[in-house]
C-alpha cells in the first residue's frame, strides 16, 4: 500500500490538478526545446552506435506503451484519472506504472537522437515534475477504488523498477486494440517533433546565428 504522509498528500493533490494538463506540460517543453535545441557531438566517436541504441530505445518505449495501453484500456489517454478495473496483467505484472516507465525509456531515446545534453536536462525536469505528482494521485485513486486488492498488488509489484518474473496472481485479459492504435499516433507525433526541432535549430542558425 502506498505510504500516506503530508508530502504524499501534497503531491497527490497536485497530481489531480495537473493530470488533465499533462499534454500541455509536454507541449510547453517542446516549445522550450525549440528555443534552445542545437545538435551537438553527443556521442563523440561512437555516434553511429549511439544513434542505433537511441532509436532502439524509442522503439522499445513505444512498444511497451502500446502493450501497456492495450492491457489497461483506452481510459489511460483520458483527461481524468479513471480505472474501470485493476490492470495487473501483461507489463503490469512486472511493474505498476509500465506506461510511465516506457515514456522515460522513449524520452531517453529521443534525447539520444536529438544529440543535445540540454534536452536530457529538460526531459528529466519534465518527468520529475509530472510523475512525482501524477503517480501518487493515481495510487490514491486506485487505493480508494480497489482497496485490499490494490494493496496486495502493491505489495508484490514495484512502482517503477520492474521485477523480472511476472506476478503469479496477475489477471490476464485480451488487449484493447483501439488503445494500441493511440500509441501509433504518438509515434507520428514524435516524428513531427523530431523534424520540427531539427528545423527550428537550422532556422535559428541560418537566420539568427545561434
Amino acid at each position: 500500500m502506498p505510504a500516506t504522509s503530508a508530502s504524499s498528500d501534497f503531491f497527490a493533490a497536485l497530481g489531480v490538478r495537473i493530470f488533465h494538463r499533462r499534454l500541455h506540460v509536454g507541449l510547453t517543453a517542446v516549445l522550450l526545446a525549440a528555443l534552445v535545441y542545437r545538435p551537438r557531438d553527443f556521442f563523440g566517436t561512437h555516434a553511429t552506435a549511439g544513434t542505433i541504441v537511441s532509436f532502439a530505445l524509442v522503439l522499445a518505449g513505444l512498444a511497451l506503451r502500446a502493450w501497456a495501453a492495450g492491457c489497461a484500456g483506452g481510459h489511460t489517454r483520458r483527461a481524468t484519472i479513471e480505472a474501470p478495473r485493476l490492470a495487473t496483467g501483461g507489463p503490469f505484472a512486472h511493474v505498476r506504472n509500465p506506461i510511465y516507465l516506457a515514456s522515460v525509456i522513449l524520452g531517453v531515446g529521443m534525447v539520444g537522437l536529438l544529440a543535445d545534453p540540454w534536452m536530457l536536462a529538460l526531459c528529466v525536469a519534465v518527468f520529475v515534475f509530472l510523475y512525482t505528482a501524477i503517480v501518487p494521485a493515481e495510487e490514491r485513486f486506485l487505493c480508494g477504488q480497489f482497496g485490499d486488492a490494490y494493496a496486495r498488488y502493491c505489495a508484490h509489484v514495484p512502482r517503477l523498477l520492474p521485477r523480472l518474473r511476472p506476478w503469479t496472481e496477475a489477471e490476464q485479459r485480451p488487449c484493447d486494440r483501439t488503445a494500441i492504435l493511440g500509441e501509433a499516433r504518438l509515434a507520428l507525433l514524435l516524428i513531427a517533433i523530431y523534424i520540427g526541432l531539427r528545423a527550428a535549430a537550422w532556422l535559428r542558425g541560418h537566420w539568427f546565428g545561434f
